[in-house]
């Protein structure tokens, strides 16, 4: 297989093993494209608040967080570009959505600050960085939200973008990952920003084609980035979706499946 010239990888499920951390056969494969000057790119859903985990790899500190919404830049600890959502359309869609989904609660992403409703679940509630107000507040009176996020106490990830994609997906970009706090979640995005926009911008700054770059993903959230890239690969516990014959499937995260496959990659 033909060397790629730079490799792209989402973190929770993919490049991290179950526990959160780094094993050391995946620090040796971004060790080893920095050894090749292959460029070594993070994809995540994450916000940039929640990147500590990479501080010690060797890698370009460009990071596409917040599933594309943000390029944050770690060696300045700073955004290089955000694309947030426009404020009348995130609360529009928020009343489509609660109509649609009694429940549903909201949560929306502004850079390093997390606003939330009174009512949303969420393990950073009390943290410097948690801001608890209305959904009309936190989207009035803060940064615009890069990303806008609807919870769920009842129904699952899946279960809520079934409803969500077909009633907003044409006004905003709508995805899903699994959640180990929350039983539901649905992410959601300013118009046609994905990781796969975030990933393509980057890449055309470096002078790289879609078919030079490796990418690596597990759930819905990274269809987009694996549709682009010219060599995609899912893990082997990807969601079900992902195991259809559309990609071609690699290890387990916990068996070190992106780090034994980009040594493989990079010989």
């Amino acid at each position: 297989m033909t060397r790629p010239r730079l490799i792209v990888t989402d973190l929770d499920g993919t490049f991290l093993n179950a526990t959160g951390g780094i094993s050391a056969v995946n620090a040796a494969a971004v060790a080893r494209a920095a050894e090749c000057d292959v460029p070594f790119v993070v994809a995540t859903g994450r916000p940039s608040r929640w990147l500590g985990e990479l501080a010690e790899l060797d890698f370009l500190p460009l990071v596409i967080v917040s599933n594309g919404a943000g390029v944050f830049d770690l060696s300045t600890n700073s955004y290089v570009r955000t694309h947030p959502i426009e404020a009348a359309l995130a609360l529009d869609v928020v009343r489509l959505l609660r109509q649609a989904i009694p429940g549903l609660t909201f949560g929306v992403e502004m850079g390093p600050v997390f606003g939330r409703e009174h009512a949303t679940p969420s393990g950073e509630e009390g943290s410097p960085w948690t801001v608890t107000a209305t959904i009309e507040e936190l989207v009035g009176a803060h940064a615009p939200p890069l990303k806008l996020l609807g919870f769920h106490t009842e129904l699952d990830s899946d279960a809520l973008a079934g409803i969500a994609k077909p009633l907003v997906g044409e006004l905003l970009e709508v995805t899903h990952s699994l959640s180990s706090v929350f039983q539901g979640l649905v992410e959601i995005s300013a118009p046609g920003i994905t990781k796969a926009s975030a990933l393509a911008h980057l890449c055309a700054e470096l002078g790289i084609a879609a078919s030079e770059v490796a990418a690596f993903g597990d759930m819905p959230n990274d269809i987009t980035m694996l549709e682009w890239a010219g060599m995609p690969f899912v893990v082997a516990n990807a969601h079900p979706t992902m195991l259809d014959g559309r990609y071609p499937v690699i290890g387990h995260h916990d068996e070190d499946g992106v780090g034994r496959a980009i040594l493989e990659l990079l010989g």
